[in-house]
């Protein structure tokens, strides 16, 4: 496993509805965020690799129903293979794992945010979740060894009740290595 980097997931204000709710004027500044984790992956080399990415939070963890996960390698994003069940004995460390095929010579993007489409999640407005991503080569990969170009980034979407509300951001986050260029083996 390599380290990529730590990501922040969140469907929340911009500010406490502690501070809004005391300082009113403030009010207008609290918009809305759902802010993701956007993970671009190259594979660049000739040969088809399967990957899997551990994505490692406290509790509460990855909830299937809070969460929505997507890669998109051909225009159509798609469901990624998950597998939620990983936990640490004492119930606090949780770890999840994706997996996926990547094509030679191809990109991918891989989509980590709150799922906007559960209502119940939009309505309470207070969803946050941070953690650690690591990438591997799949068990069930035929190449022992890969190279990948990864770029990590959050992106987000400010909208509230009126249109002039509406904005964006997107940032790219360090990597843990400081180079963009992984090169993976099955022993690593």
């Amino acid at each position: 496993m390599a380290f990529i980097s730590t990501f922040e997931i969140l469907l929340k204000p911009q500010l406490p509805k502690s501070i809004t709710s005391t300082i009113p004027e403030l009010s207008p500044l609290a918009r809305t965020v759902l802010q993701g984790y956007f993970l671009t992956i190259a594979n660049v080399t000739n040969e088809l690799v399967s990957l899997a990415l551990v994505v490692t939070t406290r509790t509460p963890g990855l909830e299937p129903d809070k969460i929505l996960t997507r890669l998109d390698t051909t225009g159509i994003d798609g469901p990624v293979s998950s597998d939620f069940d990983s936990i640490d004995p004492k119930g606090e460390i949780k770890k999840s794992r994706f997996t996926f095929p990547l094509n030679a010579n191809d990109t991918g993007l891989f989509i980590l945010q709150p799922d906007a489409t559960n209502k119940k999640l939009r309505e309470e407005a207070n969803f946050e979740l941070r953690g650690y991503v690591e990438i591997s080569i799949s068990l069930v990969s035929t190449p022992k060894t890969t190279q990948l170009l990864i770029t990590p980034e959050h992106r987000g979407t400010f909208f509230g009740t009126d249109r002039a509300e509406l904005g964006e951001i997107a940032y790219v986050l360090p990597l843990a290595n400081g180079n963009s260029l992984f090169e993976l083996s099955k022993n690593s």
